[in-house]
């Protein structure tokens, strides 16, 4: 065996070795592979699928769509009221997470969206609290993003917090994390990430 395969072999080994070591699960070592829409999709006017990934034994669905007004606790203490989007948070990310084998939404996760815009090297993170809306349960929150630009983000899953059978005690028992591509040019959607199923 040459170097040419076997520098490529050890260095798989070697990131294979640290996601067991750090205990997440990651999709995609190579990273997600780009799909260029054949034309511009705003997100503010309707939803756009970023990626489905499935991994960990779940399904991570990822869009990208228009912020919106939610009905959640705010303050100290606590209380129910309308939250309207702050004047620049242009968009609401949406993390739909199912099992694949019962077709079931996943709740009781802690999620976080967190993405890098290659063209400023500005980095943010979201955590993505649970919602419920027009499409079911999902893991959302309104954001401006990081501007016009090429975005590799990760949306982590934390272990689901709900009890399961004992056949089932294996299941998500580790945080799980998927990898996603997406590019914004004058705020409208070009590239996304190619969806696995």
């Amino acid at each position: 065996m040459n170097n040419n395969r076997i520098i490529p072999l050890a260095l798989a080994l070697v990131s294979a070795s640290l996601t067991l070591i750090s205990g997440v699960v990651s999709a995609q070592p190579g990273g997600p592979s780009v799909k260029t829409l054949a034309a511009p999709a705003d997100p503010v006017k309707n939803a756009v699928l970023i990626g489905r990934v499935a991994t960990g034994g779940m399904i991570f669905q990822l869009e990208l769509e228009g912020s919106e007004p939610m009905w959640m606790q705010m303050g100290s203490p606590a209380a129910w009221g309308a939250h309207q989007p702050a004047a620049d948070e242009r968009y609401h990310v949406e993390l739909k997470l199912s099992d694949p084998k019962s077709k079931t939404r996943i709740p009781y996760a802690k999620s976080t969206f967190e993405a890098k815009n290659a063209d400023t090297g500005k980095t943010m993170s979201l955590p993505l609290p649970p919602m419920w809306g027009s499409s079911g349960l999902h893991y959302s929150a309104n954001s401006a993003l990081l501007g016009d630009g090429t975005y590799a983000a990760t949306v982590t899953v934390d272990v689901p917090t709900f009890q399961r059978e004992l056949k089932d005690k294996d299941l998500w028992s580790k945080p799980v994390s998927a990898k996603f591509h997406f590019k914004l040019k004058n705020g409208k959607l070009t590239e996304v990430s190619t969806p696995d199923r």
